[in-house]
């Protein structure tokens, strides 16, 4: 029974032999699969990778494109808005200010008419109070040929009665007396 003890045990020598061989192979054939699958999860995780960075390259486009947009419209905006105030104005200022415009012009003009009339008023007040305040000490100091030459050239009465610094009454009393008048 040695013998067969020696072929019981080389037998069982050469299963366990068999199974520890074929559990090499088990996990050899396991392991290429695993590194078969390694490899597809890894192939997969640098395509998603990819993908995921050519999404992000299209984010920022789409956010640089979202922002130029954006900021077209607040151009747009900022002109419209623009556009509207100045019609406004425009408005306003057609409707408000130019009837203020043209009642100060008709204003201006009724001063210069008054301040005309007021300035012809003081030189006709001028002109009388001469005639009253002046009195000549000696009526022989009226030069009667100079009043005479002078209307003679075209000098009105009160023009050559402001000139002579006398009254007018006596410029036209000298013409009366040489019948010029």
């Amino acid at each position: 029974m040695i013998i067969g003890n020696e072929n019981i045990l080389l037998w069982i020598g050469v299963g366990v032999g068999l199974v520890f061989a074929l559990l090499i192979i088990y996990f050899y054939l396991k392991d290429a699969e695993n590194t078969k699958r390694s490899k597809r999860y890894e192939k997969s995780i640098e395509d998603l990778n990819k993908e995921i960075y050519r999404l992000q390259k299209k984010l920022k486009t789409y956010e640089s494109d979202l922002e130029g947009f954006k900021q077209s419209i607040k151009q747009q905006i900022y002109q419209d808005t623009r556009l509207e105030m100045k019609n406004l104005i425009d408005t306003n200022l057609h409707s408000q200010v130019m009837p203020l415009r043209s009642q100060i012009e008709r204003l201006n003009e009724e001063y210069k008419q008054y301040k005309e009339e007021v300035e012809g008023k003081v030189f006709t007040l001028e002109d009388r109070i001469k005639e009253f305040a002046y009195t000549p000490t000696n009526p022989s100091n009226i030069d009667e040929g100079r009043i005479i030459s002078m209307f003679k050239d075209g000098w009105s009465v009160d023009s050559i009665a402001k000139e002579l610094r006398i009254g007018k009454g006596e410029v036209e009393f000298t013409l009366k007396f040489a019948n010029l008048d």
